[in-house]
């Protein structure tokens, strides 16, 4: 895929369109997110996702993806591969030595049991410019209960879109070579099954699985948080509530 460069003058975020939409549109649906941050970013387009990356932080703003069947119940392994991304200019991205001895885990934003179609697009999952450092104890735990809580979602025949990401607060740590380390995590899912939506934003920290209803947010509370505008055409009602009676496999 082509890189891409985005970079234009600070603008409401409504006002202009995302690459995604031309180079990858598969993996989004009702226009790819739109992004408050323009400057020092760049689109990638992945087999299976696309990445908006920043290059302060060495870490992606955001992820898309698009759940099917064969992404969730095909035949790949995992495989661990982390390297970096050849689609990222090598002095703009972290490196697997930026997270040794850190005390962060190399954690997915597009998880790797998402991108089981073919061997290939498993080992894409695993480029830098897809991790951020997160915390073991949330990436291994309330983290990983979300995402799965979402592929099951998708595997009841739901057609499931989601987008993952970062908040950096004012006086956020590093790690290596300026790697930023993300004061929250965000995920928003939308089921065009059922047109039903929900967000989650958490601490960058150590939580129970049992926590995870108290992270639940509507999309516009994601929105407001994150600068984002996730679907530019959704309809607005559908990103102001969420309904936890839903999303069975997520919220029990």
């Amino acid at each position: 895929m082509k890189k891409f460069l985005y970079l234009l003058a600070l603008t409401p975020f409504a006002a202009f369109a995302n690459p995604i939409d031309d180079e990858c549109p598969q993996h989004t649906i009702h226009g790819a997110p739109i992004s408050s941050i323009t400057e020092n970013v760049q689109y990638i387009c992945h087999g299976n996702y696309a990445v908006h990356y920043r290059y302060d932080t060495k870490t992606a703003e955001f992820v898309v993806e698009h759940l099917d069947d064969s992404d969730i119940n095909g035949s790949a392994k995992r495989k661990d591969d982390f390297r970096p991304d050849p689609k990222v200019p090598d002095d703009k991205e972290a490196s697997i030595d930026d997270y040794k001895a850190s005390g962060y885990d190399r954690g997915h934003l597009v998880p790797a049991a998402d991108n089981r179609t073919d061997q290939d697009q498993m080992s894409e999952s695993f480029f830098l410019t897809n991790m951020i450092p997160q915390d073991p104890g949330n990436n291994r735990v309330i983290w990983r209960i979300l995402e799965l809580g979402v592929r099951n979602t998708a595997a009841e025949g739901n057609d499931i879109y989601v987008s993952s990401g970062t908040i950096y607060e004012d006086g956020y740590l590093v790690i290596g070579d300026n790697v930023g380390v993300p004061t929250k995590v965000w995920k928003v899912v939308y089921n065009h099954t059922n047109g039903e939506t929900i967000g989650f934003i958490f601490p960058n920290k150590k939580y129970s699985s049992k926590d995870l209803p108290l992270f639940v947010a509507t999309i516009d509370e994601v929105e407001a948080a994150t600068g984002i505008n996730f679907f530019p055409q959704l309809d607005e009602a559908s990103e102001s509530k969420f309904d936890t009676s839903k999303w069975p496999k997520i919220i029990k």
